[in-house]
């Protein structure tokens, strides 16, 4: 099962998801043209680590029309700017926040709350209305201070909905060496999934640069989806299927899911509450959400929808 970009129709207030994250260097024009007919669910354009510094004028005049290029994919459309105090990152503001095309703007290598408070405020200051009220913000946990200050990075701002994790600068600053299935960073990937979770914002897992079979990848994606992340990050398009499959769940695990969810409705009909066994099944999160959204309700109405489900 995997849901298409393509495809999603989206109800009024809800937001695109976002399994995959592309990057796609805007000094590579095979790869531009490529991403405006990818499955991608985030189109991210690098301004940043994939640009040499002797371009960044020429990337920054040329990324309006790139972003204005027709597409025929339904892809949400990013820009990763240069990292704040690069001495880039504020003309890279003033050209990306006049388009109306971008709706996510990716600070790399974010170490404090006034990193995001910086972008904030130009935001506020030089974006049109209609901008300032669409662009939201993903902050890359890339170092071992990040870590430490990613509570505070983590609830400093409303227009940060996501926090990502870098993994190779991150492997840098912390002087970790990686072996097989990469051990060594369960602690980092935790920590930015939990921190993602308790205050309500989506977590991105990180990027694989490395010639991997395409099990050893699907491994690696399966292993973020069950550390909490919602999505991952990608360099080419054949990574993107096998992000989708991962972090969709199998139509199997969605058919036992929606029984229990039944049987519960049902359960708490008759004036029952959640048994042990459904607390301890895979499926114990969504049921008993379900529950706390459902149960000031009356009977009436639980029977009803319990009748429409059946």
């Amino acid at each position: 099962m995997v849901f298409s970009t393509k495809e999603e129709k989206l109800a009024p207030g809800y937001k695109k998801i976002r399994r995959s994250l592309l990057y796609v260097p805007i000094c590579d024009e095979e790869a531009i043209t490529k991403s405006l007919s990818t499955e991608a669910d985030l189109v991210m354009y690098d301004m940043e680590d994939t640009v040499p510094l002797d371009l960044k004028i020429e990337s920054r005049e040329k990324i309006l029309s790139i972003l204005e290029l027709p597409r025929s994919s339904r892809s949400e459309i990013g820009v990763r700017i240069n990292s704040i105090g690069s001495g880039y990152e504020l003309d890279d503001l003033y050209a990306v926040l006049k388009s109306d095309k971008v709706s996510v703007l990716l600070i790399p290598k974010v170490e404090s709350p006034s990193d995001l408070h910086f972008v904030t405020n130009v935001i506020n200051t030089v974006a049109s209305e209609a901008v300032r009220s669409r662009v939201t913000l993903i902050a890359a946990i890339e170092t071992s201070l990040a870590m430490m200050n990613i509570k505070e990075i983590a609830s400093c701002c409303n227009r940060l909905d996501t926090l990502m994790f870098a993994v190779h600068d991150y492997c840098i600053s912390a002087e970790i060496t990686r072996s097989a299935k990469t051990p060594e960073l369960y602690y980092a990937r935790s920590l930015v999934s939990n921190a993602a979770h308790a205050y309500g914002l989506e977590c991105i897992d990180m990027i694989n640069t490395d010639q991997v079979t395409e099990e050893a990848f699907k491994d690696e994606c399966l292993a973020g989806y069950r550390m909490g992340f919602s999505g991952k990050q990608a360099i080419c398009e054949n990574q993107i299927y096998t992000i989708h499959v991962s972090y969709c769940p199998d139509p199997e695990t969605v058919k036992k899911a929606i029984q229990k969810f039944k049987f519960t409705i049902f359960r708490i009909f008759i004036g029952q509450g959640v048994s042990l066994e459904e607390q301890e099944s895979a499926e114990s999160t969504l049921i008993l959400f379900l529950n706390k959204e459902n149960i000031h309700y009356s009977k009436p109405f639980l029977a009803r929808h319990f009748l429409e489900l059946v």
